[in-house]
């Protein structure tokens, strides 16, 4: 069963991309178990260096904190593709479930843009808000996401991926750890 980062990356290093968004074919938000993993991160500093002009250290794109990062993954729908628009929120019906108490019941929702080939996500007139890159979103405004993006809805936070995206990323991963072994 994938439940890390890094079992995502194992599974990744064993597929081609067509199989894997075969497998995956849906957008991927990963977060920490513990709180203070991604208080300070924010897009830059997924791939940039892990200190930041303040002297505060942050979470670097390889790091091995990564590695039990705890994929969200969808509500399965057998038979079905992965939707276009995904709904987030507390609510065990919306396509991507938080349980958590700042998460509201149709907190956000995601959405494919096709013709950019690019993912957006608009709040819902949530009550805690949605954030990305740091930002407070405006309910009903859609921002593009890019791969790496954090995104927080209420107080939880996470690292946003899409399919494509996310086995990249985990290539790349891979490819960066083994060189470290070495």
């Amino acid at each position: 069963m994938v439940e890390r980062l890094k079992d995502f990356m194992k599974v990744a290093a064993t597929l081609s991309m067509e199989d894997y968004l075969e497998q995956f074919p849906h957008p991927m938000f990963f977060y920490s178990e513990s709180k203070a993993a991604l208080d300070a991160f924010v897009h830059t500093q997924l791939v940039d260096t892990i200190r930041a002009s303040d002297g505060s250290k942050h979470i670097d794109r390889f790091s091995e904190q990564l590695d039990n990062f705890v994929p969200l993954l969808p509500n399965t729908r057998p038979n079905r593709e992965f939707p276009q628009k995904a709904f987030i929120g507390r609510h065990t019906r919306r396509d991507f479930v938080i349980n958590h108490s700042t998460v509201s019941n149709r907190h956000a929702c995601l959405f494919c843009d096709k013709r950019k080939d690019e993912y957006k996500l608009v709040d819902s007139g949530s009550t805690n808000g949605t954030m990305v890159r740091g930002r407070s979103l405006e309910p009903g405004v859609p921002i593009s996401l890019r791969d790496g993006d954090v995104v927080t809805f209420g107080r939880v936070s996470f690292i946003f991926f899409s399919p494509k995206g996310a086995y990249r990323y985990l290539h790349q991963y891979r490819l960066f750890r083994e060189a470290m072994q070495r």
